[in-house]
């Protein structure tokens, strides 16, 4: 689906910790320094808060179908993994770069120009696997627990910024980026011990989880082998450090396990297209891409051809988009990623019955998928169906709270009946989400100066979310 988060985004500087957010409504006590014995709670708690607002400051990438994928692939390597205490998340920022870092509490962030350069889905599920034990082991933690007794001061002004950062974005963001410098860097770079330990570990679960555990070091001599006859180096190298010992001793591990061929999954396939066809590429560039893949020999694949579908969709080609995903849903109509591009031709070309009636059914097969859910309610939107949006959105978000575009899709449905007190607790609650608390709070009040005066029960609820808010924040601010 091309619908598009709205909120502003400014980009920074990426390192494993970035910024500070809530996550839940009751915040349990992380004493006078957060970080001077960081158990798995508060190692929990700090971490979705760093992920929340982390999430209104980076170039995020809400894309549902490569939430899905990337959801999906690492939830399976978690759950083979040893040391696990608490739930992992999985996010994408928009960026070719090649990076990955891991947050404290189990929050791994993939750079799209990630999965762009793996050669295999293997080789990108190494670089999971490795933020995976980086988290599993703690790495983070101690790394973080260190630098506060070391020098307690560094850490109290990197929080300070931090928090500063929900009160006053711009303003916070200054003071976060003057605070990091060289003292933040070593904070949260690891040590040899922690990269070996990340590719010994990593090794093992990506062998566990059913991928090549040679796809480690493969992957490794790659970037190596990318900035050897280059001045700059790669993102992903800065926070973790690669040496050709380092690479020797990754391929001397694999070598414990038998070689197999691991065939990709059409899945990995796909969503590298789509990566190359959205992200890393635009327009005629994204077309010209894929036009050539399609005519070399072995490159007329399916994913090759999704690719060019999106990219003639792209650049307004919309009839020769539509030609070519009716053969591949000819061959696989159930799948999401074909599903998706043709709901967006479907709506574009102006059939959004048809839309509704290719996704009616799909919904009744999945109700709670939300590729599904957020095209359907796209098309009911498009459709002028506001009230079966409405309830798509809202039951989605029952399950799945955090589905940020189910938020700007709620602002949009309720804009257009002209509900402007739901209007402005919808987009309270996606601000609240992205822990932009004053924003959020302030919304909350105009939603109230929407309502009548007979909507008694309606203000009181308001007025409930706005003082559980308003504590929250006031918590936030006592930490520092």
């Amino acid at each position: 689906m091309t619908y598009l988060l709205k909120i502003a985004f400014c980009s920074m500087f990426v390192l494993p910790f970035t910024a500070a957010a809530v996550n839940s409504t009751a915040l349990p006590d992380l004493g006078t320094n957060a970080f001077s014995s960081l158990s798995p709670e508060k190692e929990k708690i700090i971490g979705d808060m760093m992920l929340k607002q982390t999430r209104s400051q980076l170039p995020m990438v809400n894309d549902p179908l490569l939430d899905e994928y990337l959801h999906t692939l690492g939830q399976g390597l978690v759950a083979k993994a040893e040391g696990v205490r608490f739930p992992f998340s999985f996010s994408w920022v928009n960026s070719p770069e090649i990076n990955a870092f891991a947050m404290l509490g189990g929050n791994i962030v993939s750079n799209t120009g990630t999965l762009a350069a793996a050669d295999s889905e293997s080789e990108f599920a190494s670089v999971m696997s490795h933020e995976i034990v980086h988290v599993t082991q703690r790495h983070i933690a101690r790394a973080v627990e260190a630098k506060s007794q070391n020098a307690p001061l560094t850490m109290a002004s990197l929080l300070g910024s931090i928090l500063l950062t929900i009160a006053n974005p711009e303003a916070g963001m200054a003071g976060l980026m003057a605070t990091q410098g060289v003292a933040a860097q070593q904070a949260i770079n690891f040590t040899r011990s922690n990269e070996q330990e990340a590719d010994r570990i990593g090794i093992q679960l990506l062998a566990k989880g059913g991928y090549d555990p040679y796809a480690m070091p493969e992957f490794f001599n790659k970037l190596s082998e990318k900035t050897r006859f280059s001045n700059t180096q790669l993102a992903f190298l800065y926070t973790h450090p690669l040496s050709q010992a380092r690479i020797s001793d990754s391929r001397v591990r694999a070598e414990q396990f038998e070689r197999r061929f691991v065939p990709d999954s059409s899945d990995f396939a796909l969503a590298k297209a789509r990566v190359w066809a959205r992200y890393q590429l635009k327009g005629k560039d994204a077309l010209a891409y894929f036009q050539k893949k399609v005519a070399t020999p072995g490159g007329n694949t399916k994913a090759n051809q999704y690719g060019l579908a999106l990219a003639l969709f792209d650049s307004g080609d919309v009839s020769a988009a539509e030609q070519i995903l009716l053969k591949l849903r000819a061959h696989d109509d159930k799948n999401l990623f074909y599903i998706d591009a043709m709901t967006d031709v479907y709506i574009q070309s102006g059939r959004t019955e048809k839309a509704l009636q290719l996704l009616e059914q799909e919904y009744l097969l999945r109700p709670n998928n939300q590729v599904i859910t957020l095209n359907y309610a796209n098309a009911a939107l498009a459709a002028k169906s506001e009230r079966l949006a409405l309830h798509l959105l809202k039951n989605l978000l029952y399950f799945k709270p955090d589905t940020y575009l189910a938020y700007e899709m709620l602002i949009d449905a309720y804009k257009s009946m002209n509900d402007m007190a739901k209007y402005f607790e919808a987009r309270a609650d996606l601000y609240y989400q992205l822990a932009i608390y004053p924003k959020a709070i302030d919304d909350i009040n105009e939603a109230l100066n929407r309502l009548a005066a007979t909507d008694k029960l309606e203000s009181r609820r308001l007025e409930a979310k706005k003082k559980q808010w308003q504590a929250e924040f006031t918590r936030l601010k006592q930490l520092n």
